[in-house]
């Protein structure tokens, strides 16, 4: 008797989403028939993961700058003597 076992995988996120633009796209094929819609819909929704991507990288640009003006270092400020009569 041979012992099969079974690895267990684990998807990454990257898997996860291909996986379900399949499905989304299959969903289509059955429920918008003209190939022309369904072209028009499919764009929309690359349209709409890169707006995401997009919003997505505007936020961690802003962050990256403002981590970036706090480790600047700042000029030292001399102090001036003041005189006491």
């Amino acid at each position: 008797m041979a012992e099969k076992r079974e690895e267990l995988k684990t998807e990454s996120l990257e898997e996860e989403i291909e996986e379900i633009k399949g499905d989304l796209r299959r969903l289509f094929e059955r429920i918008l028939p003209p190939r022309e819609v369904r072209d028009e819909v499919l764009k929309n929704l690359y349209t709409i993961e890169l707006s995401f991507m997009k919003i997505i990288k505007t936020l961690v640009d802003y962050k990256v700058q403002t981590l970036e003006e706090l480790t600047r270092e700042k000029p030292k400020k001399k102090s001036k003597k003041i005189e006491i009569e």
